[in-house]
């Protein structure tokens, strides 16, 4: 389907039409050829995460290639979320790091932001929001920012390994010599297993967990097709630690990780990470990025930084298509209720997450 847009006049291309393309990602091949041409793409731009959100959540796929007198500017993944208690709104991408544009014609970056900040009022969304990249106008203050950490793998793996801090190579030894065994794994067992920590985990940050559908839909959609992988860390054939990777084309992501508090003196969670490096290097990754971190997460902030990845940020901006303008989060960000899900049994847990999470993004 195929639109085209008239920029506002107050611009300075406002003689151009701008031409808004929107490709179905959840039927054909369409939309991932033109993404995987794109050396800076992430598994988040594929069609394989609108397949994850649509089958567990129902969200829709937006998803947009944006052309300025016939040349192509700009592919823009953006799933609209249509909540009674949150409302109708357009976010690139929900439940990812990040997303936004991949760009064809930088130089075009206006004339993008112009066309999707237009899309937003036609199609009466609260709000658009844009995870990661530069700011899409001077006037765009950020909604929220948070820390990045990214590790180059390209030098090979005795090179990663020189550049981690002893007390790092330390931990690594520690879970090494431990009797603990690291696997990397593909199939729905492994996938249960993590989620099983995933709930004990999220349990204990004060959070409920994503439903197993979604878990099973990642399985579906990013492990199985070989866009990602599931390292576990286990004792006596019982999962103590784990995380899931996500990658496509050179660039690796560490999406989730969970672990068992009661081993941490074994250090699993660094063998995890260890393991998931060696793998991913082997597999030709030349990058693993850490994902966001919030910034008053100091645990999870030190962990991230002793892989000697370079340190980021990622900001996030969200435009009110009402008043038409762009919103600052003044509010602190509730990161977690420790007072309710720290304490409520796991299966009541995973009942508020079944229930809450289709409203969130």
């Amino acid at each position: 389907m195929t639109t085209l847009i008239q920029p506002l006049a107050r611009e300075p291309y406002a003689g151009a039409d701008i031409e808004v393309e929107r490709i179905d990602p959840l039927t054909g091949g369409i939309w991932d050829s033109l993404v995987t041409a794109r050396p800076d793409h992430s598994v988040f731009h594929l069609s394989a995460w609108a397949k994850v959100l649509a089958d567990t959540y129902e969200h829709r796929p937006f998803y947009l290639k944006i052309k300025n007198q016939g040349i192509d500017m700009a592919l823009v993944p953006l799933m609209e979320l249509r909540s009674p208690v949150t409302g109708r709104r357009g976010v690139s991408l929900p439940f990812a790091d990040f997303g936004g544009p991949l760009w064809i014609e930088p130089r075009q970056q206006l004339a993008v932001y112009q066309a999707l900040l237009r899309v937003a009022v036609e199609h009466k969304w609260k709000h658009l929001e844009l995870r990661g990249g530069s700011a899409p106008a001077v006037a765009a203050a950020c909604l929220r920012t948070y820390c990045a950490h990214e590790l180059d793998l390209s030098g090979g793996i005795s090179q990663v390994a020189r550049q981690f801090p002893a007390s790092t190579r330390r931990s690594i030894c520690k879970a090494e010599r431990s009797g603990l065994s690291f696997t990397v794994s593909r199939d729905a067992h492994a996938m249960l297993a993590f989620y099983q920590l995933h709930g004990r985990t999220r349990r204990r940050h004060g959070l409920p967990p994503q439903p197993f559908k979604f878990f099973q839909a990642i399985s579906r959609h990013v492990v199985d097709p070989g866009l990602g992988a599931i390292v576990l860390a286990e004792q006596a054939g019982r999962a103590v630690a784990g995380a899931v990777f996500f990658h496509s084309g050179e660039r690796a992501i560490y999406k989730y990780g969970a672990s068992d508090k009661d081993h941490w003196d074994l250090r699993p969670n660094h063998g995890v990470m260890w393991r998931a490096i060696q793998y991913l290097a082997d597999s030709g990754c030349q990058s693993l990025h850490f994902g966001r971190t919030a910034n008053a997460d100091a645990g999870l902030l030190r962990f991230k930084a002793s892989w000697a990845g370079a340190a980021t940020t990622l900001n996030y901006f969200r435009y009110h298509a009402g008043k038409q303008t762009w919103i600052v989060d003044t509010h602190p960000h509730a990161e977690s209720l420790p007072l309710v899900f720290g304490h409520l049994p796991l299966s009541l847990n995973r009942i508020a997450g079944r229930l809450i999470y289709p409203h969130l993004d």
